[in-house]
């Protein structure tokens, strides 16, 4: 059975109702998913957002050309709350978990209620416009090395950049083959432009000097964790 500790801690981790009091939400109800276990915002016969109190989910493009990864605080259903139609997404359950789901026209009346949810929903909702932006960017570049080099490019900090997802998992997200991908990772390393250990991909400093400088629109700015 969850606590409201669950739920706080949960709300804590959360990029939307951090600050929020769980108990200002009403007809909020919690939910079990076995691993692999299908999940739809359609919950109890009420068109629902979800937190996630425990465990992961991984999120799909509906055509299968990407994959994130959701976990403890992480959010699903928020962008479709005042069109009633369907996100093109498929969700699942990457391990057995338990997710909050609040009823969307509940979620709407708590924007109402409170300014400082409003603003965190606003941004979040930018900050996934912008994330989709760059996907699109990205995945228009057809050489399968030059994407991956950039993918790794919006992902490092200081020259490095951590992959923490599987490696058939990134190729789905750069819409490659898994064979492609690991020539691609290969030529990078040859030319001198990474250096590979694990799941940590360094940007060697010769690769930097030639990376796109900011302001350069061939850059790709990453704000999106996964």
């Amino acid at each position: 059975m969850e606590t409201q500790a669950d739920i706080s801690n949960a709300f804590a981790a959360s990029d939307l109702f951090r600050g929020t009091d769980p108990s200002s939400v009403r007809g909020g109800f919690v939910l079990s998913f076995r691993r692999g276990q299908e999940i739809s915002e359609t919950q109890r016969g009420i068109e629902c957002l979800g937190v996630v109190i425990s465990g992961c989910l991984g999120v799909e493009a509906s055509e299968g050309g990407s994959v994130s990864v959701t976990r403890r605080g992480g959010e699903f259903g928020i962008c479709n709350i005042f069109v009633r139609e369907k996100m093109p997404t498929r969700l699942w359950a990457r391990t057995q978990s338990r997710v909050l789901f609040i009823p969307k026209d509940e979620f709407a009346r708590l924007l109402g209620a409170d300014p400082a949810l409003m603003y965190r929903y606003v941004k979040l909702c930018n900050e996934k416009m912008i994330y989709l932006a760059d996907r699109l960017r990205l995945i228009s570049v057809s050489d399968h090395t030059e994407r991956l080099y950039r993918y790794i490019l919006t992902r490092a900090e200081n020259g490095v950049a951590e992959i923490g997802i599987p490696k058939d998992e990134l190729a789905r997200q750069l819409r490659i083959s898994r064979s492609s991908l690991f020539r691609a990772l290969k030529s990078l390393e040859e030319d001198g432009r990474i250096s590979v250990s694990a799941n940590t991909v360094t940007v060697l400093p010769k690769a930097q000097q030639a990376a796109p400088q900011k302001g350069d629109p061939k850059k790709f700015d990453h704000q999106r964790k996964d």
